[in-house]
């Protein structure tokens, strides 16, 4: 894996005296403790902007919050994963792997999803808009309950519902409001 590019200007190194030592997730690349944009006045979240993670292993971890901004995840496994409140935001996740992971209130704005794995997952409350690619994702029994589409990807996905989400039991026709 390549390493991590450098934190945005506006986040800060972990000082391990204050705030114990830098993150680091399974998949052997470092993370550090930051402020996600400058929109996150004093918050700290864990950060990975523009890191090249392609292929990497995450089936069952929790990374709720953990920003992914730009970057690359194509075939990474999520499988499982519990990433809540996470952002993919201008990231590529080509055939990246969300079978049965909670992605509720995660921001795939201008994400590349191209042939990702929804299938069984709960994406309640995602932020999918502007451009985000959806071309040959995969959403049998994923429940996207109160996630807002363009019209288009609405439609697209729509063609494309089958099943009944395990966890919520929510099918995923319904909650995509499918007429």
């Amino acid at each position: 894996l390549s390493p991590i590019a450098p934190p945005p200007a506006h986040a800060e190194d972990v000082d391990p005296a204050k705030n114990g030592p830098k993150t680091a997730l399974q998949g052997g690349f470092k993370v550090l403790q930051g402020a996600a944009s400058t929109q996150d006045s004093g918050s700290r979240r864990t950060i990975t902007r523009g890191a090249t993670l392609d292929n990497s292993q995450f089936p069952g971890q929790k990374l709720d919050g953990i920003s992914f901004q730009q970057s690359l995840c194509r075939d990474c496994n999520f499988k499982g994963a519990s990433l809540k409140g996470a952002s993919f935001f201008d990231g590529d996740l080509t055939q990246a792997d969300f079978e049965g992971a909670d992605i509720s209130q995660v921001n795939f704005e201008m994400a590349c999803m191209k042939d990702a794995n929804l299938k069984n997952a709960v994406v309640n409350e995602a932020y999918i808009l502007a451009t985000t690619k959806l071309d040959g994702v995969k959403i049998d029994g994923a429940d996207f309950t109160d996630t807002f589409l363009r019209k288009d990807q609405q439609r697209y996905l729509c063609g494309r519902a089958t099943g009944t989400n395990p966890k919520t039991g929510v099918d995923t026709y319904d909650s995509l409001q499918c007429r």
